[in-house]
């Protein structure tokens, strides 16, 4: 064959390349071999089967060169196999025949063939045709390896993120965790000055959250008017004992002066911390009314938060309830029936609307109840309301049939405190 000619400029990293002959005859081996052994690594196999066996073992080759005329295992056959098997399915093969008609071309290349060379072989096409498959399949093994690094890529980036987004998870929690803490810090401070803050604040917060919602309000707003329902009266904390017993309309004109600042004072402190800022607007607008005749502002309409519109309705009727609006408690009728007269001027009428469905009540709903001192109770009495300790704390709950020991208890813990608690029992009711 003589000297093999130069075909083009070498790439250097093709030299590292393995090519695996595979023909029956000795000679056509031989004439490969000398074509591609000064460029390449070069393997030899001499049937169908050996090149089977040759592929799975190192080095492995990076392209075959396939005779098709075979015995027992045919080239076509050969490439099938390959194909089948996961190690070699994407190995090129460079069909090399003598069989040089159209036909067998095409279906050479219809079975996964890269190329076609027909015998005799002109060396330098030879060198061209392989330089070119190898060059290909460097391409395609480097876009591979970067796909497989950007697939590694970004799974870790994707755990990154994952672990980002856990930890703002995580400090988000905390921070809401500190937020209701801070609530709750602020609530207990308003118990501590009396029963008749904490119980009404939670009763109007219950409340108010189901209004909100029924009206409209997403979840996160709902939540604003119950925090803000909650809070609502904080701003009474420094009031004098007797003022915080006192009714509205027993008040003198100094003591309702004082009074009047509650949702200003209780708005101000609120707004000094950052996240409660929005809470605040709802607390200083509570005691507004829809026509304008109320305080601090003397807001009127739609000026006024819609919270704060839900919170003067919901505060009113459990005031009127409990008697701190009144000289003495009203019934759910007579308090249903306060709202229903102030809508459109002290109520938002949508509000007193959408409220009166919840208060709804059979007449039998009505308790009969008569309020004692622990020293007039007798054991069989039936609890109507929960009794809290004269300093802010629950003693016991609404329900309750009084025996001995608890009525004891009770004496105890109004002569130590000095003071009296509220006890509601239901009127000639004695259980035994």
């Amino acid at each position: 064959m003589g000297r093999t000619p130069a075909v083009g400029k070498a790439n250097p990293d093709l030299a590292k390349a393995t090519i695996l002959v595979v023909d029956d005859e000795p000679a056509n081996l031989g004439v490969l071999n000398a074509v591609l052994q000064p460029h390449f690594r070069v393997r030899i196999a001499r049937s169908g089967a050996e090149a089977l066996r040759a592929v799975a073992t190192e080095p492995r080759p990076d392209l075959m060169l396939l005779d098709v005329m075979m015995p027992e295992m045919n080239g076509y056959t050969v490439l099938a196999r390959l194909r089948e098997a996961p190690a070699s399915s994407e190995l090129p093969v460079i069909f090399v025949t003598a069989m040089n008609s159209m036909e067998n071309e095409q279906r050479g290349l219809e079975l996964g063939a890269v190329d076609y060379i027909t015998k005799p072989i002109n060396p330098a096409i030879v060198l061209a045709r392989v330089r070119t498959q190898l060059e290909l399949k460097a391409a395609r093994d480097h876009l591979a390896d970067q796909n497989t690094r950007l697939a590694v890529l970004v799974t870790e980036r994707t755990q990154a993120l994952k672990r980002a987004l856990e930890n703002v998870e995580a400090e988000h929690v905390a921070l809401k965790k500190s937020y209701f803490g801070t609530l709750m810090a602020i609530n207990t401070l308003a118990e501590l000055r009396g029963a008749s803050i904490g119980e009404h604040s939670r009763r109007v917060a219950d409340l108010s959250r189901q209004l909100a919602s029924d009206m409209g309000m997403d979840t996160a707003e709902a939540q604003d008017v119950f925090v803000a329902a909650l809070l609502h009266d904080i701003g009474k904390i420094g009031f004098p004992d007797e003022l915080l017993k006192k009714p509205v309309n027993t008040m003198n004109a100094e003591q309702s002066a004082l009074y009047r600042r509650h949702p200003a004072l209780g708005a101000d402190a609120l707004a000094k911390i950052e996240a409660l800022t929005g809470i605040a607007a709802i607390v200083r607008c509570h005691h507004e009314h829809y026509d304008g005749s109320g305080f601090p502002e003397g807001r009127s309409g739609l000026e006024i938060p819609l919270g704060a519109r839900i919170i003067s309705a919901v505060s009113d009727y459990d005031d009127f309830r409990s008697g701190a609006l009144t000289t003495t408690p009203m019934s759910k009728k007579e308090s249903r029936r306060y709202l229903v007269e102030g809508r459109g001027h002290r109520y938002d009428p949508e509000v007193i609307d959408r409220l009166e469905p919840l208060l709804d009540f059979d007449e039998s709903d009505e308790i009969d109840e008569i309020r004692v001192t622990a020293g007039h109770l007798q054991e069989g009495m039936l609890l109507t309301r929960d009794v809290m300790h004269p300093d802010g704390f629950l003693l016991l709950s609404k329900g309750t049939v009084m025996d001995r020991r608890q009525i004891d208890q009770l004496a105890s813990a109004e002569k130590n405190a000095g003071r009296s608690s509220d006890i509601y029992v239901m009127r000639q009711r004695i259980l035994r």
